[in-house]
């Protein structure tokens, strides 16, 4: 039999017996049926990729698709359109709290917080327009709905320099749409259950 034959049949042979499941960790020779991959270990865990907002918004992988956002410190799972937050729930609730030093805290239902910069407003004998550093603050936070871009102000306004928008604790850029609406910069959009501050100077 000539060699090409033989070795032709012998990967044949090995293919049929292969077997597409893999397990990695404790009991290596235990695999249920219905697994493709299984990972046990008491010992060790699994980590996602971990990777920035920016760097998640970037790609469009197969739905179920997951990866931990390094900005917002949470999961997300992608849904064939949207990348889904994991640590949000529509059943979570939040508290907010005014710590009277220009700074604010979120304390979620999880038992995460979040404590914002100092956001008393400009500084200095001229500030934005002559606010000076005794200005008032009005802020909202906002649960968001899937792909929402646009939102209202606590108070119409006429500076869009006066106000800050977060989103999940990051500062992102708005443009106006008129005296109480902003629209999130063209390369955001929310997802189901993000968080929307909207800090305003008065």
């Amino acid at each position: 039999m000539p060699t090409k034959y033989f070795v032709f049949l012998l990967f044949l042979f090995c293919g049929i017996l292969s077997y597409g499941q893999v397990k990695i960790g404790d009991n290596v020779s235990t695999i249920d049926e219905a697994s493709i991959l299984e990972l046990e270990s008491t010992t060790k865990v699994l980590v996602l990729t971990r990777i920035t907002n920016t760097q998640m918004l970037s790609l469009n992988p197969l739905p179920g698709g997951m990866v931990y956002n390094t900005d917002t410190n949470c999961v997300y799972s992608y849904n064939g359109a949207n990348w889904v937050n994991l640590c949000n729930s529509s059943s979570g609730t939040f508290s907010f709290v005014d710590n009277n030093d220009g700074t604010f805290t979120i304390n979620n239902s999880d038992g995460s917080t979040y404590t914002s910069s100092n956001l008393t407003g400009p500084q200095g004998p001229a500030g934005v327009d002559g606010v000076n550093s005794g200005a008032e603050l009005e802020q909202i936070v906002i649960v968001a709905y899937n792909k929402q871009t646009q939102f209202n102000t606590p108070f119409p306004f006429d500076d869009s320099r006066k106000i800050e928008v977060y989103r999940n604790g990051v500062r992102i850029d708005f443009t106006t749409i008129n005296t109480n609406t902003i629209e999130l910069e063209s390369d955001v959009t929310c997802f189901q259950n993000d968080s929307i501050r909207i800090v305003q100077i008065l």
